[in-house]
């Protein structure tokens, strides 16, 4: 029986590893009695198959602590389900047996959380699983389930898939309902899922999205200038190639150009956004935040009129030049990691730039992508981000045919 699957499943993972990638679990009995009442849509195409959500997701009832010890207190008990959680049930058949933990507020791309533990990378407990859907990632990683709803703003997908090696989607912005989800930064919050291989990532997508426009070649766009080392680059660029990019040197340096300051437009923008969804309590509140977390929140609310017409403008200047590539290409692979998962020491704000360099430009232009885990000499896994102009022609299921 898949609960009793499920069950065996968790009991592999140590208490720390539950309590720092899953919470908001059942008891066992309610968790059998909600397959039994499921039973009836077991011939959807993903009937009976389990899932987990991560804690930004609403279920009508159950607290949402989004990472948090005290969300819920603020917000009270949702009156209704998020509308993902609910496709995947009573439109495939899948059954919700829990939630993934995450960065406080999915304020950061590291999977740390001082309130319930660091996640750990699933095969490495020295190193971190990244953030901020670092749950979801670890739990398929680690064959919990087969699959698990995230969320992505700028890289919460990207970045965990590309560090455990799974695989993930990125709807965009204005996919889901405002409100649908508790927000990081509304206008940028993304909603999408992780699986653990491609097929599984095929699978899932069918389900709920049906079918996709068949893709085209596409652009291998390099790291943005970043200079990655080529035990990193060489098998992104691979696996890149093999999705059907190709190299356009000019698009390479227009892209390049466009996005110099995207990583540091993108925290201007986003973190005052965000700042406005915590104003009632962020003071409040502060002793109960990560530092962290409440450092980023707090720089949120300081921003100029005229710092945030500035990064205003540069992401106007990164939308111009994805849609003028998108002209010639039907989409864009680019690196969503700088390099293989990394310890807690090395969590540094240059290693953040690094990230944000690489993820904040499809951030700022609202665009879907897919995320894939590319396999270096030493078995280590990076990330590979393909980028998409829009969900009607987004041809996600030509590029995970093609990486099958």
């Amino acid at each position: 029986m898949a609960a009793e699957k499920f069950l065996l499943n968790l009991g592999e993972l140590s208490p720390a590893e539950q309590r720092a990638a899953l919470c908001g679990l059942p008891h066992a009995p309610a968790l059998i009695q909600r397959f039994e009442k499921a039973w009836h849509l077991r011939e959807r195409n993903l009937g009976g198959v389990p899932f987990l959500s991560k804690d930004l997701f609403f279920r009508a009832g159950h607290p949402t602590l989004a990472g948090s010890t005290f969300l819920s207190e603020e917000i009270g008990l949702p009156r209704t389900s998020s509308t993902l959680p609910q496709a995947f049930e009573q439109d495939a058949g899948a059954i919700e047996c829990g939630r993934t933990q995450l960065n406080e507020f999915a304020f950061g791309l590291t999977g740390e959380n001082p309130h319930f533990g660091d996640c750990p990378h699933p095969q490495d407990a020295q190193l971190l699983a990244g953030g901020s859907s670092s749950g979801s990632a670890f739990a398929v990683a680690r064959g919990v389930v087969p699959f698990a709803l995230a969320t992505d703003t700028v890289g919460s997908i990207r970045v965990p898939c590309g560090y455990c090696g799974v695989w993930g989607l990125r709807l965009s912005p204005d996919t889901a309902p405002i409100g649908d989800h508790f927000p990081l930064s509304p206008g940028y919050d993304t909603q999408g899922w992780m699986t653990r291989t491609a097929k599984d990532l095929m699978a899932v997508s069918a389900a709920v999205l049906g079918e996709a426009p068949p893709a085209g070649a596409g652009l291998w766009a390099g790291d943005l200038g970043l200079g990655l080392d080529t035990e990193t680059l060489n098998p992104m660029q691979t696996l890149a190639m093999k999705a059907g990019a190709q190299l356009d040197s000019s698009a390479s340096e227009l892209l390049r150009r466009a996005c110099l300051e995207a990583a540091q437009a993108y925290p201007v923008l986003g973190g005052h956004a965000a700042s406005r969804v915590h104003a009632a309590w962020l003071d409040r509140r502060q002793s109960d935040y990560d530092p962290v977390v409440w450092q980023r929140l707090n720089a949120g609310r300081q921003r100029t009129p005229e710092a945030l017409r500035e990064a205003e403008a540069v992401r106007a200047r990164v939308t111009d030049a994805f849609r003028t590539i998108f002209r010639r290409h039907h989409f864009i692979a680019l690196p969503c990691t700088t390099g293989p998962a990394v310890s807690k020491s090395a969590c540094t704000d240059e290693h953040r730039q690094g990230l944000l360099a690489l993820n904040a430009p499809a951030s700022l232009a609202g665009l879907p992508v897919i995320a894939a885990p590319a396999q270096r000499r030493d078995g280590r896994t990076v990330g590979v981000q393909f980028i998409f102009p829009d969900l009607p022609n987004f041809g996600w299921a030509s590029i995970l045919q093609r990486l099958n």
